[in-house]
């Protein structure tokens, strides 16, 4: 077999429950019991592979409440309600009491010991509901109860199907579908992307034309309604000329956003205007000099003082050269990747605010510029079609070739602002988390690497 088209597959128990968790779905095993079993592929969204497993093996409906952490030597396991309260048990499969007797007779010992230790993690959990709103059994039948109250006012029915894409204690992403041929998606957040509803809801309100449209807030859970937008991903897209309109499109939504600073800033996008991030670069690169000293492996080559210390300088130099081309202050997304855009004959839609900012509008194009260029990377000319494509409609404020002098800067500071635009960089303990230590340093050779390419392009062309 070809091992390029093989694929890893992850082995998940589940602990399937009903009846506010008082039944357990199990399967004959010797003179007792065991669990449920099935494999998913890696690197997919896990909710929705294993409740698409649980109906494919077992013709049972259900949703994830927790995939609980149970240390190494124990298997991958996921807490699940079945939705089917009515439903014989399926083929192969037995619902039994969930208490000490049925857990005494589960065999092998490991799948007892899975039991256990997911029963105690999840009891823990419901302790605390209004923290872990989405460990709670029953919690699927009070959003289709809420969620239909707010389509009720626009005519609109549930149709009781759905489909679970994310899944955590204090997290939720679900589709539901309508009678109106269409589709609602519920998606709540916890720490530390709270504030992802006050931007969403901010822009809802502002730009309406570019997000989807919001159809209902759950403030006790963090969580909110938006009606699904038509159309594909763009990570689906190979048209050049759908991305070059993408990128008029995301010009327009900067300009739409121009004087609008406050609201957005009170609407918690995070504040990374220039001067903001010009204050940070000091104690960054002062960080990164105790990282690049910490680093035990030899390569990639640590980065050395002077070559920090120029670093800084070149930041300085960026920020500065960037805040002298005169663009106004906009809207800005640091998680910019065409898996967050919908796109149509007729409009984009831009998804997943918790990135939203308030910034130079070129950092949020050079993010977007990146992913083009993974898409598209040896076609030269295709680039050069999107940057004019995003900076046409920019010409009415300013000059083609300030802009294009500007984009030759804005990779180097939009590296730097994607490093900055969270805290932590500052932590005391990111010595201690290796990845992290790892993926800042990472960012910083990238920056160098930046500098290194602005001074080539600059050089003089020989005689």
């Amino acid at each position: 077999m070809d091992s390029a088209h093989t694929t890893t597959l992850d082995n998940y128990r589940l602990i399937v429950t009903r009846s506010n968790a008082t039944e357990i779905l199990l399967r004959p095993h010797g003179n007792g019991w065991c669990l449920p079993s099935v494999e998913i592929p890696q690197g997919q969204r896990v909710a929705e592979q294993l409740t698409a497993e649980l109906y494919a093996k077992w013709e049972s409906r259900g949703y994830c409440l927790l995939v609980p952490n149970l240390g190494a030597g124990l298997p991958q396991c996921s807490v699940m309600e079945a939705t089917d309260l009515e439903q014989i048990s399926p083929a192969g499969t037995c619902w039994k009491p969930l208490d000490v007797t049925t857990c005494a007779a589960v065999d092998p010992a490991e799948d007892r010991t899975v039991i256990e230790k997911s029963i105690k993690q999840w009891a823990e959990f419901r302790r605390e509901p209004s923290q872990a709103p989405f460990t709670k059994p029953g919690w699927l039948s009070e959003l289709l109860a809420w969620a239909q109250e707010q389509l009720a006012q626009r005519g609109a029915q549930l149709t009781g199907s759905y489909a679970q894409r994310n899944a955590s204690p204090r997290f939720s992403l679900i589709r539901l579908e309508t009678d109106d041929a269409s589709a609602v998606w519920f998606k709540a957040t916890g720490e530390p992307n709270l504030h992802e509803l006050a931007i969403t809801a901010c822009l809802a309100r502002l730009f309406p034309a570019y997000v989807p449209e919001l159809l209902g807030v759950h403030a006790a859970w963090n969580g909110w309604l938006m009606r699904e937008v038509p159309g594909r991903t763009l990570d689906d897209v190979r048209e050049l000329g759908t991305w070059r309109q993408t990128a008029e499109d995301l010009a327009r939504l900067q300009i739409l956003s121009i004087g609008k600073e406050d609201e957005l800033l009170e609407g918690q996008c995070k504040d990374l205007r220039l001067p903001r991030l010009f204050v940070q670069i000091d104690p960054f690169i002062d960080r990164m000099r105790g990282l690049m000293a910490a680093q035990e492996k030899q390569t990639p080559a640590p980065l050395t003082d002077p070559e920090l210390t120029r670093l800084g300088n070149h930041l300085r130099q960026a920020c500065s050269s960037l805040c002298e081309v005169g663009l106004p202050d906009t809207l800005g997304h640091l998680d910019l990747n065409p898996y967050n855009i919908v796109v149509s004959p007729t409009r984009s839609v831009f998804l997943d605010w918790a990135e939203g900012r308030v910034t130079n509008p070129l950092l949020a194009f050079e993010y977007f510029r990146e992913h083009f260029h993974r898409n598209f990377s040896k076609d030269t000319r295709a680039m050069k079609a999107l940057v004019a494509a995003y900076i046409r409609p920019w010409q009415s404020l300013l000059s083609p070739e300030s802009l294009e002098r500007a984009i030759e800067i804005s990779p180097l500071v939009a590296v730097f602002a994607f490093a900055v635009g969270s805290h932590a960089w500052q932590s005391p303990e990111v010595l201690l988390q290796p990845s992290v230590a790892g993926c800042f340093r990472s960012l910083t050779r990238r920056m160098h690497r930046e500098t290194v390419q602005i001074a080539r392009r600059r050089e003089p062309c020989p005689a």
